[in-house]
């Protein structure tokens, strides 16, 4: 079973919404637009230019098919220019934000103005091959990929998991197909998953405590049966603003 990829994108734009930042570069931690009075100054530190949670430096090979020449994200940044991109949808990405130099002209956790939705579209392009070799390499069965590809919250859960990376993904995965085995009911297997979010990383729940209050907001909902068949979504009335979350290769 495939996952449609209409579905992808719109389910991946509600993770955007309610989950992930808007905009950083390097330069904002040293110019003064990033205020060194906020948790935000030591978090956002070692981070390369950042959009909606894409690290152009952490996930470097998500990007481009040349290798990247500096692990030091300030000594990296000369060589940004040099780089090939492996497709269009990252090269429209990135390029996008070059070409309205939002290094030099954007705030920090701007959301992306009038290039917002486009942006939201093309990072959903980008992370929809990605979610499918994570699948792949957790060998999900065809029921687990039916259940969570029918379920909007597990759908949430596992796609939002592309940015938590690919240790945190295989852990889930693994109690997911467990489960799956095991003939547990959605509502019990989306229970353990969070469950397991909560306790995943040291320092934090990895956003369990507010994923399942979206959860359990009545307006939650993507509209799956339409989807598939005619493209469209329903977004919630609410926003619930999240931290950033890096896409990188650490478990």
């Amino acid at each position: 079973m495939e996952l449609n990829p209409n579905l992808f994108t719109s389910a991946t734009k509600l993770v955007i919404d309610n989950f992930e930042g808007g905009y950083y570069h390097p330069q904002m931690y040293r110019d003064g637009r990033l205020n060194p009075n906020t948790k935000s100054y030591n978090f956002m530190r070692n981070s390369g230019e950042t959009m909606f949670g894409l690290d152009r430096h952490a996930g470097h090979s998500l990007y481009y098919s040349s290798p990247r020449k500096s692990s030091d994200v300030w000594t990296n940044l000369n060589y940004i220019p040099t780089y090939t991109y492996k497709n269009n949808d990252s090269k429209d990405f990135w390029t996008y934000l070059d070409n309205v130099n939002a290094k030099d002209n954007w705030e920090w956790n701007e959301k992306g103005g009038t290039g917002g939705e486009k942006l939201k579209v093309l990072a959903s392009k980008i992370l929809f091959p990605q979610f499918e070799i994570y699948v792949r390499d957790n060998k999900w069965s065809d029921k687990a990929k039916q259940i969570v590809f029918s379920d909007a919250k597990l759908l949430f859960h596992f796609i939002y998991a592309i940015w938590n990376g690919p240790g945190f993904f295989a852990k889930w995965s693994k109690k997911l197909n467990t489960d799956v085995a095991n003939n547990l009911s959605n509502a019990q297997i989306l229970q353990n998953q969070l469950n397991l979010r909560s306790i995943s990383a040291s320092g934090t729940d990895l956003s369990a405590g507010k994923m399942a209050k979206l959860f359990n907001n009545e307006n939650f909902s993507i509209d799956i049966k339409n989807l598939e068949k005619k493209s469209s979504f329903f977004l919630p009335i609410f926003l619930i603003l999240g931290g950033l979350i890096y896409l990188t290769t650490k478990k």
